[in-house]
């Protein structure tokens, strides 16, 4: 079952909206050749702004078919928006090619995608190059070499609303519909485990990211909650199996994370100190693996990654004290530590998750960095 959350908007600064609006014009303009050159001239502000980002990288399509001489990428769309939305599709079909959760309907929905939209082959390799892994098998898919192995679509069982024991909830803020229907491609295809039920929470355009949890976490009568962020996908099939038998295993667990720091450094940067966890990470023009392997099955951390958080108690998130978008996974680690559980990391042999993060937008980092060290830092034993 989907339910929606209503929470506050964000609105896109004047600058970004500026920038935008300039784009769509020399689109309109026809003069593809001023679009990269304008970008950059603006770079701090395009830096601001993933999608700003994402159009920069996509200038390099327009340059190797230019050079080329096949027909430009620009040419196909009618403003940055469709040029944006065009890539976007087609990276998560080339996405789900990789994790094998692509049907038969998908890949004939795929043919019929590059052949409607005019996909070059620049454009199909370029954007390969920039958003999948293992290159080589998602060639050899589209090429008909090897054959993908698709698990079933998953029914959601009902058990009723009074099996909160047997629910698990995920919930997703959300401010990007795309990217919100994509999670839950792969949410929808994981196995359930017999006798529980999911359930998923969205949260639209929530005012932060505390305020949003908190509201979906007080919605929802589930005894595990899996918070996530909209451009984390899911390719462990066995990913729920998985998080009950960690926490049946211990009861003071509270918190399992697929990316931790066993001990934050003083500054509260935890990218600064040693980090447990494997993750496939997809930024603007590269998709990398981190690994970082645990020693033992499960690794105790102070602080885990706010991509994926699982939790087994309900534990109000601060609000009060974080309301942005940074530090919130940081500090409900510590809220967990605080009350006496276990915030974890499991060993994995092969990431569980795919994070399309593209970059991280800091503009109020070190302002929640200090609220952070104030509050949980400076009392630390």
């Amino acid at each position: 079952m989907k339910k929606e959350v209503i929470a506050r908007a964000r609105e896109q600064t004047t600058d970004i909206r500026m920038i935008w609006e300039m784009a769509d014009s020399l689109l309109a303009e026809k003069k593809y050749d001023n679009i990269k050159e304008f970008l950059l001239s603006n770079k701090e502000i395009v830096q601001q702004d993933n999608d700003l980002s994402v159009l920069c990288y996509l200038c390099t399509i327009y340059e190797k078919e230019k050079a080329a001489g096949v027909p430009v990428i620009f040419t196909k769309v009618s403003d940055a928006y469709a040029l944006l939305e065009r890539y976007t599709r087609l990276k998560f079909y080339l996405r789900r090619i990789e994790f094998d959760v692509i049907d038969q309907e998908d890949m004939d929905n795929l043919c019929a995608f590059l052949v409607e939209k005019q996909i070059s082959n620049y454009e199909l390799l370029t954007v390969i190059d920039f958003c999948v892994f293992h290159k080589q098998r998602v060639l050899q898919v589209i090429k008909g070499e090897i054959k993908t192995e698709t698990p079933e679509l998953e029914s959601i069982p009902d058990l009723g609303d009074q099996n909160c024991e047997n629910t698990i909830c995920f919930i997703i803020c959300s401010n990007n519909k795309l990217y919100e229907e994509e999670c839950l491609f792969y949410i929808h295809r994981l196995t359930i485990p017999s006798g529980y039920q999911i359930e998923i929470l969205t949260v639209e355009d929530a005012a932060s990211m505390t305020a949003g949890y908190n509201e979906a976490m007080r919605h929802s009568r589930a005894k595990y909650k899996v918070y996530l962020h909209q451009d984390t996908f899911l390719i462990n099939h066995h990913f729920l199996q998985d998080i009950l038998d960690i926490f049946h295993s211990d009861r003071k667990i509270g918190m399992i994370g697929v990316i931790g720091s066993p001990k934050v450094p003083e500054n509260g940067v935890m990218w600064d100190s040693v980090r447990y966890g494997m993750i496939y990470e997809q930024h603007i023009y590269e998709t990398v693996k981190l690994s970082n392997q645990c020693s033992k099955p499960l690794e105790e951390v102070e602080a885990v990654d706010g991509l994926l958080m699982v939790t087994q108690y309900d534990i109000p998130w601060r609000e009060d004290l974080f309301d942005q978008w940074d530090y919130y996974d940081c500090s409900q680690s510590m809220e967990f530590i605080r009350r006496g559980y276990k915030v974890v990391v499991p060993g994995m042999e092969e990431p569980w998750c795919v994070h399309d993060c593209g970059f991280l937008n800091l503009n109020n980092f070190e302002k929640e960095r200090k609220k952070y060290v104030q509050e949980y830092m400076e009392i630390r034993d």
